[in-house]
């Protein structure tokens, strides 16, 4: 059956009146299982996808997001550049190149100096801070680990007003050799930073660095931001130490789920590791390599950690850490840790076995010298390599959408108007305007997958998913509208027509206008829906905490409860809205207990902010979310940019005077100039007279 799209129940779903938040029940047992409403069938084997491929880069060894713009991405190449690349237009520019202001370490004679690692501060939107991890010299080799700043979003860095950048150095390490710097630095889900340390080079570490606690090398250091020590607790040991036995940890991260700190860690001649590193933890280097006793004169000073994993030479040669999988593009990995080797190139997969040990599996061989892995803002991960920068992406069974609604896989097959076992239903405090039609919402998920959070309270849904949402017009069902989260991270909508009878659906062809027994009822196009669904809303409209912060009445269950408490303790969020994000909430418009202004700003949310906000799809600049201010919305007091003709002087909200307030009037002209402009026909009278009420009853714009 084909594993995509999605329906509702044609019943009235109603939700009950009430404020949200708070609540300890659930209105559903569990979250369902879902193998066949997706978006795409995605298999657990994936394939590489070329990013940039336009853009050459020297040596690249790693990759790091800005912190919250997601297009943008820092590429650093070892001899000293960074470059800020903005996957969307495929252009880049240098941010910096260290090698114009400091020795840098050059990699020709050098192999495992230079630049090495970058980290945003966890307030960058606040303070633009953001650290390096680099070697300068010889002849006296040194690691740094420094803070820059940047004054304009991550464009460039601060000078210090005489030719030079602002720096501040946080640690400063001698190294006695030029191999095992590690050099890899994060800021853990605690907010300190981890640093990444070698054993300071040559073989076998001669010093035995790594178990001697009085030096940071073979460390995993943990501090502050301002570059204090944070209270480790290691017994006896340099005040920064977190972790120690390490040989050259080549590239690090941490499960954006768990916390865990998963490392991988470079072997000298039999063995390379996979750690989960922990506080205090001795991971056995020089005593140790992999789970083996090595040849060499020492001992633990505590005890040993083993590794998750160890593989052997027949594998590979220098194990590249990676990332536990977290994001929604390819589900049946999720909670898998990906690794590589620079040598062989394999991708490998490590997944937990009920007994607590770990399986590897072969997931590609790349055939490329992987450098390190990324990891974006949504969980997707990437390939650096020798010869360029690569997306993982799932491999994708290519489908064509079934004509008929009952071949979807998201209703019961044998009976459509009945939604599939695996939908959610859920239903927003202010729905918007649809020509009078009554509508029931659902939304599936990949198994495995979770539903982030925005700041402000947007969904951030997995790829593979599918919402639905249902109309019907006097207890008949006209049409379901369907909309998907594709493989590459887009989002597209489709319409299945009903036929008279109620019995089944039809995919519509582009538009259509259909009169339906006296009423006309316009079936969007494709590029129709894209119009409202935007990026800068979030692509998914209604479903946001605003929308969501209220009880609803689920109907497999009878039970009452609030919908954003039900979706978190069933596993669907990724975890609990904060009370930031339920500070504010919609009202219903028709809700006689709301004041008139909330029931008016929030008609408008749902109705006109997908478009009018910054970023939007509009050539305007009004702001009509619920949580603009209303001096602030661009409207108050405001003339419009071209004058209306058969409104000379009206603004665009003339408080006090709805009749010459084009918010109001727009709402009501005829169908070229009525605003919404998209999939309506029909006037709303009772929201336009709600707009009216509540302007009219403004005596200023404060």
């Amino acid at each position: 059956m084909v594993r995509c799209l999605l329906l509702v129940l044609f019943v009235s779903l109603s939700a009950c009146g009430g404020s949200g938040g708070g609540g300890a029940s659930f209105g559903l047992a569990g979250r369902p299982g879902n193998t066949q409403c997706l978006a795409f069938a995605a298999s657990g084997e994936v394939q590489l996808t070329a990013l940039v491929p336009n853009l050459a880069f020297d040596a690249p060894l790693l990759m790091v997001p800005h912190p919250s713009q997601n297009t943008v991405v820092y590429v650093l190449e070892q001899a000293g550049t960074v470059y800020r690349v903005d996957l969307a237009t495929e252009t880049r520019s240098v941010l910096v190149n260290l090698a114009d202001f400091y020795p840098i370490s050059d990699p020709a004679s050098c192999l495992e100096c230079g630049l090495l690692g970058m980290a945003f501060d966890p307030a960058f939107a606040d303070n633009g801070y953001l650290y390096l991890s680099f070697t300068q010299g010889p002849p006296s080799l040194t690691s740094y680990v420094a803070r820059f700043q940047s004054t304009d979003n991550g464009q460039s860095l601060r000078g210090n007003g005489a030719g030079a950048l602002e720096r501040f150095d946080l640690m400063t390490q001698a190294q006695p050799y030029r191999n095992h710097n590690g050099g890899h630095i994060a800021f853990g889900p605690d907010n300190l930073l981890y640093i990444g340390l070698g054993d300071g080079g040559d073989a076998n570490d001669p010093q035995n660095r790594a178990q001697d606690l009085s030096t940071r090398l073979g460390k995993m250091l943990r501090y502050t931001a301002d570059g204090s020590p944070a209270s480790n607790g290691v017994s006896g040991s340099v005040p920064e130490i977190y972790a120690y036995g390490l040989r050259n940890p080549w590239r690090w991260s941490f499960d954006r789920s768990t916390g865990a700190l998963w490392a991988g860690d470079v072997g000298q001649d039999d063995f390379e590791e996979i750690n989960i590193i922990t506080r205090g933890g001795n991971y056995g280097w020089r005593c140790y390599e992999g789970f083996q006793r090595t040849a060499n004169s020492c001992s633990v000073s505590s005890g040993f950690e083993p590794p998750v994993h160890a593989y052997g030479r027949g594998d590979g040669i220098s194990v590249t850490g990676g990332y536990v999988y977290r994001g929604g593009a390819i589900p049946p990995l999720r909670g898998a840790y990906l690794f590589s080797d620079f040598g062989s190139g394999t991708l490998w997969a490590l997944t937990r076995r009920p007994d607590g040990s770990y399986q590897r599996r072969t997931l590609l061989e790349t055939g490329r010298n992987v450098a390190s892995f990324g990891q974006d803002n949504q969980g997707e991960l990437y390939l650096v390599t020798t010869t360029g920068l690569f997306r993982i992406d799932p491999v994708v069974e290519e489908i064509e959408l079934p004509q008929r609604l009952s071949d979807t896989g998201c209703v019961q097959a044998n009976a459509p108007w009945q939604p599939a076992d695996a939908l959610i239903p859920y239903q927003p405090i202010e729905g918007f305007w649809s020509d009078g039609a009554d509508k029931t919402r659902y939304l599936a998920l990949p198994d495995n997958t979770t539903v982030g959070l925005t700041d402000t309270g947007d969904f951030e849904f997995p790829r593979g998913s599918v919402l639905v949402k249902n109309f019907s017009l006097d207890q008949r069902p006209v049409e379901t509208r369907l909309y998907l989260h594709n493989a590459d991270g887009s989002w597209s909508g489709y319409s299945y027509r009903w036929d008279e009878a109620g019995s089944d659906a039809e995919l519509v062809a582009g538009s259509q206008d259909v009169d339906l027994g006296g009423q006309v009822w316009h079936y969007p196009s494709a590029g129709e829906c894209t119009q409202c669904h935007t990026r800068a809303a979030g692509f998914t409209l209604g479903l946001e905490t605003l929308q969501l912060d209220a009880p609803f009445t689920y109907p497999q269950t009878g039970i009452s409860a609030n919908q954003l408490d039900t979706l978190a303790g069933i596993g669907v969020l990724e975890r609990a809205p904060t009370p930031a994000q339920r500070s504010r909430r919609l009202s219903a418009s028709t809700d006689p207990d709301a004041s008139l202004e909330a029931r008016a700003r929030s008609y408008l949310h749902s109705n006109c902010s997908h478009c009018h906000r910054p970023g939007g799809t509009t050539q305007s600049s009004m702001d009509l979310r619920f949580t603009t201010t209303l001096g602030t919305t661009g409207t108050c007091g405001i003339a419009p940019s071209t004058e209306d003709p058969d409104r000379p002087g009206a603004q665009l909200l003339a408080p006090g005077d709805a009749a010459n307030s084009l918010l109001h009037l727009r709402m009501l002209a005829g169908d070229s100039d009525r605003m919404p402009p998209i999939s309506t026909l029909r006037v709303d009278q009772r929201g336009a007279q709600l707009v009216a009420d509540w302007i009219d009853s403004l005596a200023g714009c404060n």
